[in-house]
């Protein structure tokens, strides 16, 4: 059985989502590996048709098929303001200079506020990244000093008015 992370996620509208970068279920560039051959750079993305009543966005990363339980989060950004259409690639870049003003990295799984790139060990096979963008009704999505991407997720439950996802594939022999 293949772990699909959305599957069970409060109901949302859909929007579209695209990436300059790599297609929808297709290989991640290099560029977005945290390996010898990588760059470490979160890829860019582009979104439109965001349902009526959206103020914020919240942008994830996520890697359901690393070899730990719960997956992995490489990637979390809230309070995107809604008259975004996207970021460019490398937006994740510590500091989060390339974000739009009043966006906040949260500290992924890897101890990094900022976009850690793919590098599936060896032997575990095609890797999925669940790249969401996730439409609030809110400007701001409070969350205390320090708070982890679970309390990120349910924090969202009754603000969400949509959301899309765009799936990365990486491999350990990359």
């Amino acid at each position: 059985m293949t772990y699909q992370p959305y599957a069970l996620a409060f109901p949302a509208a859909e929007f579209d989502l695209r990436s300059d970068d790599f297609d929808n279920g297709g290989p991640l560039p290099a560029a977005c590996y945290n390996t010898d051959t990588g760059a470490n750079r979160s890829p860019a993305l582009a979104w439109s048709g965001l349902p009526e009543g959206t103020r914020s966005l919240v942008v994830t990363a996520f890697d359901a098929d690393a070899p730990i339980p719960g997956g992995l989060w490489h990637w979390a950004v809230k309070d995107v303001p809604a008259t975004t259409a996207g970021i460019e690639s490398d937006a994740g870049a510590s500091g989060g200079a390339d974000l739009p003003v009043g966006a906040v990295t949260l500290t992924n799984d890897l101890g990094q506020a900022a976009y850690s790139g793919v590098a599936p060990p060896p032997g575990t096979g095609i890797h999925r990244l669940f790249v969401c963008v996730t439409a609030l009704s809110v400007d701001r999505l409070e969350l205390p000093e320090g708070a982890g991407l679970a309390l990120l997720n349910i924090s969202m439950i009754p603000h969400t008015l949509g959301r899309a996802v765009l799936v990365g594939t990486s491999d350990a022999s990359a």
